[in-house]
């Protein structure tokens, strides 16, 4: 474990009773506490569930600084592969929020995965300024969230962890990603399941219609969440994103 990481950021592994597991991956600046919820809810229904912590994160937004979108792959694919090693009668599923979420649809472009669920993939984002990070680098260091320091702190007393701000550098690579899946997605012939809120200020909503009619998958479904925000795996709809999760992972492996 990463000297340093915060209480609520720890990577957690939980082992199930079916021959289902769900690689469960957290979003850019965020940590496994945002999976919880969810992880929770396919634990309970029976299924393995992993969520790595993702280098530079959970612990001071300045170690995030210089990792790339190929250091955040890197873990997911050595834990994927892993899983399938240690339990090659087992169904994999990768589940990725925001970033996670395009970190898993570049695994399933690299391999043959049993399905796959988005939530909140960026292909595009909301904020114009992201798409001049190759000049802003140079200005600033540091670009700061709109979320206040009192609703960050009530947040980490409530069980989450995320970076109240953000490495420029980093957000470079992070479009750098977006471009390379964006370039992939007709190599994805996996079942797929993409879920996006009409109210995201951070992905752009079409990024889902973008990843839905671009994946190869004969089985797909875009599910939109009229409420809540980018997160919506903690948001006001998170009970349909558990339901819509769990009843895909279930119709998969049946």
């Amino acid at each position: 474990m990463v000297i340093g990481v915060h209480k609520n950021a720890r990577p957690f592994w939980w082992e199930g009773q079916k021959k289902t597991i769900c690689l469960l991956i957290h979003g850019f600046t965020g940590s496994p506490a945002e999976m919880r919820p969810l992880a929770e809810f396919l634990s309970k229904k029976g299924y393995g569930v992993s969520c790595p912590l993702l280098p530079g994160h959970g612990t001071k937004p300045e170690d995030l600084v210089d990792k790339t979108w190929h250091d955040w792959y890197n873990v997911v694919e050595e834990e994927y592969l892993r899983l399938r090693r240690m339990y090659p009668e087992h169904v994999v599923i990768p589940v990725g929020l925001s970033m996670g979420g395009n970190l898993c649809l570049h695994l399933a472009a690299n391999h043959e995965t049993a399905g796959i669920v988005t939530l909140s993939a960026p292909i595009f984002v909301k904020r114009k300024k992201a798409y001049f990070v190759w000049l802003l680098q140079y200005l600033y260091s540091f670009e700061r969230k709109s979320v206040t320091e009192e609703q960050w702190q009530k947040d980490l007393e409530n069980g989450r962890f995320y970076y109240n701000k953000m490495p420029v550098k980093a957000v470079k690579s992070l479009l750098q990603l977006c471009r390379k899946v964006k370039k992939e997605l007709g190599m994805i012939k996996a079942p797929a399941l993409v879920l996006h809120s009409m109210n995201d200020k951070t992905a752009d909503r079409r990024s889902a219609v973008y990843i839905y009619r671009k994946l190869e998958s004969k089985e797909k479904e875009l599910v939109w969440l009229n409420e809540g925000g980018h997160v919506i795996t903690i948001g006001p709809e998170r009970e349909e994103v558990l339901m819509r999760v769990g009843e895909f992972v279930k119709q998969i492996t049946k």
